[in-house]
């Protein structure tokens, strides 16, 4: 398995819109799950994080191929996907994505 990870810089104002993506995917998880299976995903996760007064998401991801999720994700025809995509979007600060190193991932099994 593989993992990455990052933190998005979010707009200012954007906790409605976060909040509204929260409940969307919460609310159709089977149509997440769909993808992640598709996408070789094991695990995705996402927490929203404050410092310094500026909002970020911090995601976490497991997968059989990282370039290949990725790459699944993309083309994906899926509705969640699209809206997943176009959310995140219009709520990214410019040049918000950080990319994280990976350094350690431990399992218990």
């Amino acid at each position: 398995m593989e993992t990455a990870s990052g933190l998005i810089r979010l707009k200012p104002d954007s906790d409605q819109k976060l909040e509204e993506w929260r409940q969307t995917l919460s609310g159709r998880l089977d149509e997440v799950q769909a993808s992640l299976r598709d996408e070789g995903v094991e695990i995705e996760s996402w927490f929203k994080i404050e410092v310094e007064n500026q909002t970020y998401l911090l995601w976490y991801m497991r997968a059989k191929s990282i370039e290949k999720a990725f790459e699944i994700f993309q083309a994906s025809t899926h509705p969640i996907d699209k809206y997943h995509f176009e959310l995140m979007a219009g709520i990214m600060a410019d040049n918000g994505n950080i990319v994280a190193t990976p350094l350690l991932d431990i399992s218990a099994k």
